[in-house]
């Protein structure tokens, strides 16, 4: 069985003949840096995917698009959430979608040897937030809350526009075949957004999303953010159209076993935590090594992934990555 025929089998919820492992980590100290602005932190950006395939070998890349997190809009002209039913386009969308789309072939440059690449998206509410946060950073960490809560409809308009803007850049990186498929994050911020507003305004964008992803590839992986502790209700995304699951198993207290019957028996991804303090980053070798057991004892293999709740913090030694490897290869001549 090839790398590309064990990732999607394992994807698919079928049995596999080796048990996957599948961490990330943002590869700049600041991931929300401007990389239009500041060329040298897409080059870095590279430059650390290259020597993370070179270390790590994994079986497929999660693209990390640090310094291109956010697309150009005119949040500085947003000062109420009024305002964002005027939301446009910067001067800068176009030179960012050309700069996704060479980045995103760069990328499939250093992953040439027909690994499954899936590039990473943003839900249009994460964009919102982030960048009026950085504009505003008064409204504290979410302002996304209470912006969709004073005028649902005007935030409901920028949504919107996010979304259809997300759609060029799908049809342009994965309607051109550079990727194999979307790591679409989405998160309903500390539990912030309540949920019958969340499904009304939130949900049909977010779907929208997704149709067009699924309109060139059927294999996606869904992100429920919780990172830092960020609470999510998950019932809000069971039945979002992706073959592939991951959330905050220690933040949600949900754990891959019973997640996967949450999401209808699918593909799920996880089982550490992912903070300094966790013990993927804390922990001895015995205890990291046991607690892979203990998530293959209780979730199974098929349609399991090891992995983390978000990126692993960047304090994690790389060879605490390596003994989730040793031990999953271990497991696999054990189990399969």
């Amino acid at each position: 069985m090839d790398r590309r025929e064990r990732v999607l089998r394992t994807f698919h919820n079928e049995p596999a003949d080796k048990l996957l492992v599948a961490f990330w980590h943002h590869f700049l100290e600041s991931e929300l840096v401007d990389g239009l602005k500041n060329p040298e932190y897409i080059e870095q950006n590279l430059a650390g995917t290259k020597a993370f395939k070179d270390e790590f070998d994994p079986d497929f890349c999660k693209v990390m698009t640090d310094g291109l997190f956010f697309m150009p809009f005119n949040y500085e002209d947003m000062h109420c959430a009024s305002d964002l039913a005027n939301l446009t386009p910067g001067a800068d969308m176009d030179l960012y979608m050309d700069k996704s789309v060479e980045f995103a072939k760069r990328i499939r440059e250093i992953y040439n040897d027909g690994r499954l690449v899936f590039y990473n998206v943003f839900s249009p509410t994460f964009q919102i937030n982030h960048r009026m946060r950085m504009v505003y950073p008064e409204r504290g960490n979410s302002p996304i809350v209470d912006l969709i809560k004073e005028d649902p409809e005007a935030v409901a308009k920028a949504l919107q526009t996010v979304a259809d803007y997300t759609d060029i850049l799908i049809d342009k990186i994965l309607g051109a075949g550079i990727a194999d498929g979307m790591y679409f994050s989405v998160q309903c911020f500390n539990m912030g957004i309540p949920a019958d507003l969340y499904r009304k305004y939130v949900t049909p964008v977010e779907k929208q999303i997704i149709a067009k992803a699924n309109s060139y590839a059927p294999d996606h992986l869904l992100h429920i953010c919780g990172w830092r502790g960020s609470r999510n209700d998950l019932s809000l995304y069971t039945d979002y159209d992706c073959s592939v699951i991951n959330w905050a198993v220690h933040a949600e207290g949900v754990s891959l076993a019973e997640g996967k019957k949450m999401f209808g028996g699918k593909c799920v991804i996880g089982g550490f935590g992912n903070s300094n303090t966790d013990l993927l980053c804390a922990g001895t070798k015995e205890e990291i090594q046991d607690y892979v057991e203990k998530i293959v004892k209780e979730a199974g293999t098929t349609g399991v992934i090891i992995g983390a709740d978000c990126t692993t913090h960047l304090d994690t030694p790389d060879e605490h990555l390596h003994w989730v490897y040793e031990k999953a290869e271990e497991l696999t001549k054990k189990l399969l």
